[in-house]
């Protein structure tokens, strides 16, 4: 199956714990899916991903750091790269989710 580009919408930004909560959120949905719309490769890498981000925002919550401390750019374009990565996924549920 030949991957296909996917173009990303933009996303509401939401920060601390708001963003935390969709972040599990998508973890569980993922947990859902495991098996079935997703492979076992494709899920357990995008939860990685998911908690990654988790990390970094209770740490940047705890330090105090503001938006403009730290390299966004660097966390968005890894994003767009997993998930360009990812966008093989042929699956309804896929396409529903993030287009």
């Amino acid at each position: 199956m030949e991957m296909q580009p996917i173009e990303i919408p933009k996303f509401p930004r939401l920060r601390g714990e708001k963003a935390i909560k969709v972040l599990y959120d998508f973890i569980n949905e993922l947990e859902e899916q495991r098996g079935k719309e997703l492979t076992e490769k494709q899920t357990t890498a995008l939860i990685k991903l998911a908690k990654g981000l988790i990390s970094s925002i209770e740490a940047e919550t705890r330090s105090g750091t503001s938006d403009k401390d730290i390299a966004r750019v660097h966390v968005a374009n890894s994003i767009d790269l997993s998930l360009w990565r990812y966008s093989s996924v042929q699956s309804k549920h896929f396409r529903r989710t993030f287009l």
